[in-house]
């Protein structure tokens, strides 16, 4: 893309975008913006101390800050939003479901769930049926915390009935939650269902 100021980097847009969240490849444009300059995206961002993180394979770009202690010291451009314990779960289950449906499934790209689908598979979670029904209640604003932080994507909102709205669960998860990650998460979790 050509601007009328040269001044303005040809990579300016992708850049932004990149700022503004994880960008993926069905962002066709945007998508080949990034790979095409990733190399002056690099040198741009690695001057503020931010990595460009681009995954070809499973389809995503995103920004990580460079750590400039031995602390984890960063320079604060990303923040860091803690999860509370209920989003923790739902990400940890969402995480291990790809990662179930990757080792199993050949054939199909892409992991597709329903609320529904998502809820019944919250049930082995849950000792108390009390505690079951809060954490449903709340479920939809899960999920969608879950689509702002661009784990999820809505692909299909059924508008008489949300356990039939279907989400793509994106890959760059597994980025955000690691496969170490993913197992010391869910010591924690079986650990907290015991002692309950």
């Amino acid at each position: 893309m050509e601007f009328i100021n040269p001044n303005i980097a040809v990579y300016a847009k992708a850049a932004v975008k990149l700022l503004q969240g994880p960008v993926f490849e069905d962002q066709k444009e945007l998508w080949e913006e990034i790979n095409k300059y990733h190399v002056e995206l690099t040198r741009y961002f690695e001057k503020i101390a931010v990595n460009v993180i681009i995954d070809n394979r499973d389809g995503y770009a995103y920004l990580k800050q460079i750590e400039l202690d031995d602390s984890g010291l960063t320079i604060g451009l990303i923040r860091r939003i803690p999860l509370s314990y209920d989003l923790t779960l739902v990400c940890v289950l969402l995480r291990e479901w790809l990662l179930e449906f990757e080792s199993n499934d050949v054939e199909t790209t892409n992991l597709y769930i329903t609320v529904k689908q998502f809820r019944d598979r919250l049930e082995m979670f849950f000792k108390e049926k009390t505690n079951e029904l809060k954490f449903i209640k709340e479920l939809n604003k899960h999920l969608d915390a879950c689509e702002k932080m661009g784990f999820l994507k809505i692909v299909n909102k059924q508008s008489s009935n949300s356990d039939d709205d279907l989400y793509e669960v994106k890959r760059i998860i597994k980025a955000r939650i690691t496969n170490d990650e993913l197992t010391r998460f869910k010591q924690l979790l079986e650990d907290e269902l015991k002692s309950v």
